[in-house]
């Protein structure tokens, strides 16, 4: 009776211990309120804690670091630049992403910021942040996290997904970066990238007959120029060019508001930036990953980035195609199912082993 009500103690204190442990992975830095219900981020094997960056303007936006859990000292680090729709950058609750999985098994700090008015920041909602405004706050937050003691700001590398690509290179220039690597995006000019997205939406949702495409494509570019390089709402498009009225409606992801989410203006200073050129001013490493049968984005674009590069500092860029996978790197049987996220098969490792191999590289660190 006397050993098992020791044991019974002994397994209270240790299940104490051990919640203490699991409080001690996750705090909260900041004086920042939580904005949701959602408990805060906890993953097996990293330490996270909750901060804020402070915008230009005065704005609180919500970071988020991680490290592996037992590290101390300054360390490598991925500082993250999201995708184009609103969403949270905190990692979901009891599930995997490439993301979560690069935090773990890169050994590197991982630096990831709620955009103004997502999540617990600051700020305009999302859908009111414009392009030029979203890639400064990066700036802001990127100078910022260099110096939290858990960050060594000789060696940090920008991560883009998917819009995120476009906002890299132009968060990483003058900022004495170690790389960047990108996933889901290219070089290109954004007027191609948008005319890119109709051309396949044309030949791969069935939407269009195949006899049909080639008027199709000359309205909605039509209806592109004016609107991204003209700086037009899709009213005054439509108003001063009656013959394009009831193209904006078929452009994919538009409503009479804004467009994947996001204000005019976000589309018109994105289409005025000159991609290439930022890409080409980094004397860093840099990887471009690409799905092959990417939904959105095109080969062209992402192989563009290494090949400029390339010609001009040889090796100094890196590809890496994942065969069958799309834009958010699951597989698919072909081109045609992956658009319409039929019978996809996840396959995290093919992006995240060889994306951690490059990382440690680049940052120094004993494989």
């Amino acid at each position: 009776m006397r050993q098992m009500l020791t044991g019974l103690i002994l397994a209270v204190a240790m299940a104490g211990a051990n919640a203490d442990i699991l409080k001690a992975q996750t705090r909260d830095t900041a004086d920042l309120p939580v904005a949701s219900d959602v408990p805060l981020e906890q993953t097996e094997g990293l330490e996270t804690e909750y901060g804020v960056i402070t915008t230009s303007e005065g704005f609180r936006l919500r970071s988020i670091l991680t490290r592996p859990e037992g590290t101390s000292g300054r360390l490598p680090a991925i500082f993250v630049t999201q995708w184009v729709s609103c969403d949270s950058i905190v990692f979901p609750e009891g599930r995997d992403t490439q993301l979560r999985l690069l935090a773990q098994q890169s050994g590197m700090v991982m630096i990831r910021v709620e955009r103004a008015g997502t999540g617990d920041s600051e700020g305009p909602g999302c859908d009111k942040l414009d392009y030029n405004t979203e890639v400064r706050h990066y700036r802001e937050a990127l100078a910022q996290a260099k110096q939290h003691p858990w960050v060594d700001p000789q060696r940090v590398i920008v991560l883009g997904s998917s819009l995120g690509s476009t906002t890299a290179p132009l968060v990483a220039q003058d900022n004495d970066v170690a790389g960047v690597i990108v996933q889901g995006g290219g070089a290109v000019t954004y007027l191609e990238r948008m005319i890119h997205f109709e051309r396949l939406y044309v030949e791969r949702s069935a939407t269009v007959n195949p006899e049909d495409i080639h008027p199709e494509m000359v309205q909605r570019i039509a209806f592109l120029q004016h609107y991204l390089v003209d700086r037009k709402t899709p009213g005054e498009v439509a108003s001063d060019h009656p013959e394009l009225a009831g193209v904006w409606e078929k452009i994919r992801g538009t409503n009479p508001e804004n467009h994947y989410g996001r204000p005019f203006a976000w589309h018109w200073q994105a289409a005025e930036q000159n991609f290439l050129a930022a890409w080409l001013s980094l004397n860093v490493p840099v990887m471009v990953v690409f799905g092959e049968y990417e939904q959105f984005e095109s080969r062209h674009g992402h192989r563009m980035i290494v090949d400029m590069i390339n010609r001009k500092s040889p090796g100094a860029a890196q590809w890496l195609e994942i065969k069958q996978a799309d834009h958010g790197l699951q597989l698919y049987p072909d081109a045609v199912s992956a658009y319409a996220y039929d019978n996809a098969a996840t396959a995290h490792q093919l992006y995240v082993t060889p994306v951690s191999r490059w990382l440690r590289h680049v940052a120094g660190l004993r494989k």
